[in-house]
């Protein structure tokens, strides 16, 4: 396969230790004759912003998180199931290994061990001390981060050999095994820079076009606005991966993309959100052949956050008033939505408990429920002191508008104007407010956004900091708080702060239950329905499970 693209060629990072570019053919021992080479072309809809999330805030989505699977690793890594699997460790933190204890004065520690013939890209061996000089970097005040709560309770760590790490915690954390803010950086070549720079340390080349990784597959090209080309790396220590070369396209445009697909332009297109109609359009042309289309629920839903702070709100009176966003929820029949968006392939989201989750038998009964209701929505609109006046529209005795703002960025715009027709239904004004790319960076802007924002979020961060009063966006954390929306509520507090701190699953179901009443019940967000990615693959093209890239390395194609 011949891949065609317009641009400037940047060459990313060192060749492999063979000094070679990539494999150029395999010999054929029946034949004696060089086999084809092995080429898989992806298509995803954005470019890579930088390597490293955790240090720098990208625009997360577009399918970018394949290429870290491809190029990096991490030291564990979420499978098909939802489960934290070891990549880089040797086996997942345990209690009843003793490597993950909680002390007698509850502080915690967390000890990985990590797999002895790792190498970077370059060639230099993986160890301990890496993450070591990440963990340094990311606890640096003076290096601007995307810190997260479970950070900031890492007290300290220690590399008492090299295939050992140890993090010792000031509180329980629920969520060690997931090995958070700890995307692994190369001590040997970012700790010079790191000494004479912190704050520009976000800015050196390695963040970008000298990406040095731990991947099974290492960048060799890197066509801006284009295309990433990539080599497999023999050193990689799960053993050489399958295929000669992998190429990653953008296409931006889902039309062009799948008319590209169709016309046989490349091979797969990973997990990626898509409408539902076209895809039944590409299953339909497929029928009878070889390729396939695949897909699951994400454990990621679809949600409008209201801004909740008094401060830039508007109106006041508005959805910061719980009797208006449940007026507002209940105005929107997110059955139907969910109809509309996923074509049946996944239901409405009633929580952060996808259908099949593990717990959901458990604290079915504790979710609230808010059931499309245009009655009771006028009704408690009324409580609120809004009445329709002239023409229809709600308004207060003073004579107000009740005038909302729904934000979206353009991925969610169709769901956003569904949204709008409901509420307009119910008399509110409407201001529809797509957020433009470069907007997306202006994390102060986001933060005083007055109305509500539409946005995906993870089922698993709907059970942490994520609306805990002290992840609040601000000026004193340079606007980065998850709680970007402000909501503050002590007893929200509480349930967070013990549900991060409780290792017993069976001790954690009745914090799961107060937290569904504390968050969920004051509508501290909106939940709408679950995403659905479906994914598109090629006959031939063998080793995908999910549609996801987790396990890219065993990822193959018949010759």
């Amino acid at each position: 396969m011949i891949v065609l693209a317009l641009g400037t060629a940047i060459a990313c990072g060192p060749p492999g230790s063979d000094g070679r570019r990539g494999s150029q053919g395999l010999a054929d021992g029946r034949s004696g004759q060089a086999a084809a080479p092995k080429v898989l072309t992806l298509a995803i809809p954005r470019e890579l912003d930088a390597w490293n999330a955790d240090l720098i805030r990208v625009t997360r989505g577009g399918g970018t998180a394949v290429l870290g699977y491809i190029a990096h690793n991490r030291l564990v890594v979420q499978d098909e199931h939802f489960a934290w699997v070891p990549e880089l460790a040797v086996e997942q933190i345990s209690v009843e290994k003793g490597t993950w204890r909680i002390n007698a004065d509850n502080t915690m520690d967390t000890v990985w061990t990590i797999h002895p013939n790792v190498v970077w890209h370059d060639g230099a061996p993986f160890t301990s001390a890496d993450l070591m000089f990440t963990f340094t970097v990311m606890k640096d005040p003076e290096v601007p981060n995307t810190v997260g709560a479970a950070l900031r309770i890492m007290e300290s760590a220690s590399a008492p050999d090299p295939h050992t790490f140890a993090i010792h915690w000031v509180r329980p954390y629920v969520d060690a095994a997931q090995a958070p803010w700890l995307t692994v950086m190369p001590r040997h070549l970012l700790e010079e820079a790191y000494a004479r720079d912190k704050v520009g340390l976000p800015s050196h080349p390695w963040m970008t076009t000298d990406f040095v990784g731990l991947g099974p597959y290492r960048v060799v090209r890197w066509e801006r606005g284009s295309h990433m080309e990539f080599a497999p790396f023999d050193r990689y220590f799960k053993g050489r991966p399958p295929l000669d070369t992998l190429v990653v396209r953008f296409i931006a445009d889902d039309n062009v993309m799948l008319a590209a697909l169709l016309a046989g332009q490349f091979d797969v297109i990973p997990a990626t959100s898509f409408d539902m109609g076209a895809t039944l359009d590409v299953q339909s042309r497929w029928e009878g052949t070889r390729n396939r289309i695949g897909g699951s629920l994400t454990g990621r839903l679809v949600t409008l956050e209201p801004q909740h702070r008094v401060d830039f709100a508007r109106p006041v009176n508005g959805l910061a008033n719980l009797l208006v966003r449940r007026a507002a929820y209940q105005a929107i029949d997110r059955d139907q939505l969910a109809h509309v968006i996923n074509r049946g392939f996944a239901p409405a989201a009633d929580s952060w408990f996808f259908p099949g989750h593990e717990l959901r038998p458990a604290i079915d009964a504790a979710i609230p429920a808010f059931p499309h209701d245009s009655t009771a929505a006028q009704q408690l609109l009324r409580e609120a002191g809004w009445a329709r006046g002239a023409g229809g529209t709600l308004q207060v005795a003073s004579g107000e508008s009740l005038e909302v703002q729904i934000a979206t960025p353009r991925l969610y715009e169709r769901e956003a104007n569904i949204v709008a027709d409901y509420w307009r239904s119910a008399g509110a004004r409407v201001d529809e407010l797509v957020i433009s790319a470069d907007r997306l960076d202006d994390l102060e802007g986001l933060a005083k956004l007055p109305g509500a924002r539409m946005a995906t979020q993870s089922h698993a961060n709907l059970m942490t900091d994520r609306f805990h009063s002290g992840s609040i966006a601000g000026p004193e954390n340079r606007w980065t708080g998850r709680n970007w929306s402000g909501y503050a509520n002590p007893r929200l507090d509480a349930v967070l702060d013990r549900l991060v701190a409780t290792i017993s699953a069976t001790d954690r179901l009745p914090l799961h239950r107060e937290l569904l009443r504390e968050q969920l019940g004051n509508l501290v967000l909106m939940p709408l329905y679950w995403e659905y990615n479906p994914f598109f693959v090629v006959g031939g093209v063998t080793g995908i499970r999910d549609g996801g890239a987790w396990n890219i390395y065993e990822w193959d194609r018949s010759s």
